[in-house]
């Protein structure tokens, strides 16, 4: 299946371009050079002419773009990285995150969006030579990525009609069953099985309850927000 490369981009051109060599073996169809959304960060101009140098000695092997993410913010960054990744996998490609030149904030974003989309990540162990200086590659390594234990189908759902934020469990409700009976059986009965469902859904980090008045309302989590992301997609 055809692979789309995203690779972070740091300091070490070399570094890069090694490890971007030593994965020839895999068919990419793509390249992604992701750098910083804000120009002013310290070493952003290294980043982006490092960018732009791969660019220039790599064009004629693969379609290359830019991307920019956040590297402040790691969740901003998962979310911005989730997007990218589910628009390859509606196009059938596979997506390969290489952390080889990232920054530690920018690993861990990536780590998460690997997780949630379950797509491979690797990096690099620079080798040194004997003044300590950086001379390339010493080995690539795969980070083992744990899938995350999505949801079933009613609750990943649940989440999808959340969206933005509801007023009360009710409003599920009706969003499900818009002709339902307030006073009904029927209406309690799925008020008990939502709010199942909504508990375990809390336990799990995809959704926090902020009682108002009477009524509880319920917002997605930033997780939750990524998990509704991928559900709408369809990636999973």
């Amino acid at each position: 299946m055809p692979t789309t490369h995203v690779v972070f981009v740091g300091h070490h051109k070399d570094r890069l371009i090694e490890s971007i060599s030593a994965l020839r073996e895999i068919p990419f169809s793509k390249l992604f050079l992701i750098i910083g959304e804000d120009d002013n960060l310290p070493g952003e101009q290294i980043v982006k002419n490092v960018a732009n140098d791969i660019q220039t000695e790599l064009n004629k092997l693969w379609d290359i773009e830019v991307r920019r993410i956040d590297k402040k913010s790691v969740l901003k960054a998962s979310n911005q990285l989730l997007k990218i990744i589910q628009e390859e996998k509606l196009k059938g490609n596979d997506v390969l995150l290489n952390a080889s030149g990232s920054l530690r904030t920018l690993s861990v974003g990536a780590y998460i969006a690997a997780c949630m989309t379950r797509s491979r990540m690797i990096t690099s162990i620079p080798r040194y030579d004997d003044a300590g200086e950086e001379v390339g590659v010493e080995e690539i390594i795969e980070i083992p990525v744990i899938p995350v234990d999505y949801p079933g189908e009613e609750q990943r759902h649940i989440i999808t009609l959340i969206g933005d934020g509801v007023d009360s469990l009710d409003s599920i409700i009706f969003m499900i069953t818009p002709d339902i009976q307030k006073d009904s059986k029927q209406f309690r009965s799925e008020r008990s099985r939502l709010s199942h469902h909504l508990s375990k859904l809390e336990e799990a980090g995809f959704i926090k309850k902020e009682k108002r008045g009477r009524n509880i309302s319920i917002k997605l989590t930033e997780l939750g927000k990524m998990l509704s992301e991928i559900v709408i997609s369809k990636v999973i």
